[in-house]
């Protein structure tokens, strides 16, 4: 909806053209995209140090150059973080769309050769600091023919449900990690 700040369930124009030319059929449901809580955190930290040096002063070149490319790199991730929120997979019922920003993709389902999933777990000191699940998908590109691969990983709102729609919908098995739950 326009002017309201709330995401719109319905696919962009550019986004339902892409999909007419792919002949993805009609449009089924959006999936959401979520910003990664790495760089949040990682934004964090130099929001806090640039707004150190601009109460206690910067006082030298060094002092400056880090307020300047501090700002510079939290408002290009604000920017690229919009941008990711706006955008996700829209599913369509002959395949989807996935969209960020200016990219867009498109995989019919019957272009899928493959899923598999993984997991990585991320320890400090030994000690388990969190885990990250994905799935690659792959397939045929339309344009080359050659096999591409695409990776769904937990920035896409409920990932497990997605890829087993994707799953089911081009007849394709998840091999490697099934159940991300599992150790």
């Amino acid at each position: 909806m326009v002017g309201t700040g709330k995401p719109t369930e319905t696919p962009a124009s550019r986004v339902l053209a892409h999909a007419a030319r792919e002949n993805l059929g009609e449009f089924e449901r959006r999936v959401r995209r979520r910003p990664g809580l790495g760089g949040a955190a990682v934004c964090l930290v130099i929001l806090v140090v640039v707004v150190n040096f601009l109460f206690n002063g910067p006082e030298n070149a060094w002092g400056r150059g880090v307020v300047t490319v501090g700002l510079l790199i939290v408002t290009s991730w604000g920017y690229v973080w919009f941008q990711r929120v706006r955008g996700g997979l829209y599913l369509f019922s002959e395949g989807f769309v996935d969209t960020a920003g200016r990219r867009v993709v498109s995989v019919a389902w019957s272009e899928i050769r493959s899923m598999e999933g993984e997991k990585t777990q991320f320890a400090i000191n030994s000690l388990p600091a969190g885990s990250a699940v994905a799935y690659e998908l792959a397939f045929t590109a339309r344009v080359t023919g050659r096999e591409a691969v695409w990776r769904f990983n937990s920035t896409y709102v409920g990932v497990r449900e997605l890829t087993r729609h994707i799953s089911r919908r081009s007849s394709v098995p998840v091999t490697g990690l099934t159940d991300p739950y599992q150790l």
